[in-house]
């Protein structure tokens, strides 16, 4: 076991691919985190972008990147991320797992999280461990498997998982800066119950209150149930990057421990 401290856990919302380039809140947030939680021995990236059928880890020494994303200017294509893969500690993964996935080597690190780590770690000078967000599991399941990876924090293994708790791309509104009431209400209500550990009202979102609006599909919003799982309760929770954008999208972000 490493003997570095335990590591934190991170949710982070990505938001428009543009936030990985030039100036913008989410930039500066991201940055702002990479320094203060400092250099772990390996992330485990949990990513909304790559949504299967069924969990999956890939479990290779490399991680090809993916420009998942089209139409966009020049510059974004220009960013290069594809740092290491950590066939150790995917294997951990799996075994923590316990049944719950399988090895899959057809994805890469897609935009959704190098938009991120090129950020925070803007070197790529730390493995990365892709896994992936099953759409076809319930929200219970989601959460059991950030909980059985939780284990990796003590190993030197920081888990950031990268989505949106509010994600409604029919309802984007290039022109509009922050976010629709419906859209604040929902980050609102998912906001209050981590911060008071309930962790039932996110798994549970469809209780709240125009739950469809915001979560037409749960790609996005998973890998927020996949950070509150590797979470513990005494944890700090810090809310960073609290704001909505394009209307119809939260960047609202969650870091677990210190």
């Amino acid at each position: 076991m490493s003997s570095q401290k335990r590591m934190p856990v991170i949710f982070t919302g990505h938001g428009s691919p543009m936030n990985a380039i030039g100036e913008n809140k989410a930039r500066k947030g991201w940055q702002d985190m990479g320094k203060k939680i400092g250099r772990p021995e390996v992330i485990i990236a949990v990513s909304a972008h790559w949504a299967t059928r069924g969990l999956f880890v890939r479990q290779a020494d490399d991680n090809p990147q993916i420009n998942d994303m089209y139409g966009f200017p020049a510059e974004l294509y220009q960013v290069h991320y594809a740092p290491a893969g950590s066939v150790k500690f995917s294997g951990r993964a799996l075994e923590l797992l316990n049944g719950m996935a399988s090895v899959n080597n057809d994805w890469g690190i897609d935009h959704g999280i190098w938009s991120v780590l090129s950020n925070m770690y803007p070197d790529a000078d730390i493995p990365v461990v892709m896994v992936s967000t099953d759409v076809t599991a319930d929200a219970a399941a989601q959460f059991e498997a950030g909980k059985r990876l939780k284990a990796l924090r003590d190993e030197g293994a920081v888990i950031i998982a990268s989505g949106n708790v509010v994600h409604n791309l029919h309802m984007v509104n290039w022109d509009m800066e922050n976010g629709y009431e419906w859209a604040d209400a929902f980050d609102g209500k998912i906001r209050d119950a981590i911060v008071q550990e309930n962790h039932a009202i996110p798994v549970d979102y469809k209780n709240i209150a125009d739950w469809q609006k915001a979560i037409p599909t749960v790609e996005h919003y998973y890998p927020l149930l996949a950070a509150l799982g590797a979470a513990d309760r005494e944890d700090k929770v810090t809310i960073w990057n609290e704001y909505r954008e394009l209307g119809s999208m939260s960047m609202t972000s969650y870091l677990f421990g210190e």
